[in-house]
């Protein structure tokens, strides 16, 4: 089932990382840490496999950030949680 997607306000007051855009220079507002499924198969394999097509799925960590002047978004790779 999907998640239900909230538009991102920028205007709301948000702990910004530090860091700078790359293009405008503007400063960066950490979104917060999302799945990305990697791996798996697409296509016909499914269709043929089932679930067992799904074997080598799995999800990597990101940190997104989004510029709070130009709204370009990174990815970035999270910081160790401590």
């Amino acid at each position: 089932m999907r998640e239900e997607v909230h538009p991102l306000n920028m205007a709301t007051p948000a702990v910004t990382s530090g860091d700078q855009c790359v293009a405008c220079k503007g400063a960066l507002r950490s979104i917060g840490i999302e799945p990305f499924r990697v791996g798996g198969t697409s296509g016909g394999w499914k269709l043929l496999f089932g679930e067992w097509a799904e074997l080598g799925e799995d999800t990597l960590p990101f940190e997104v950030l989004a510029c709070t002047d130009c709204r370009r978004v990174e990815l970035r790779v999270p910081r160790e949680q401590t």
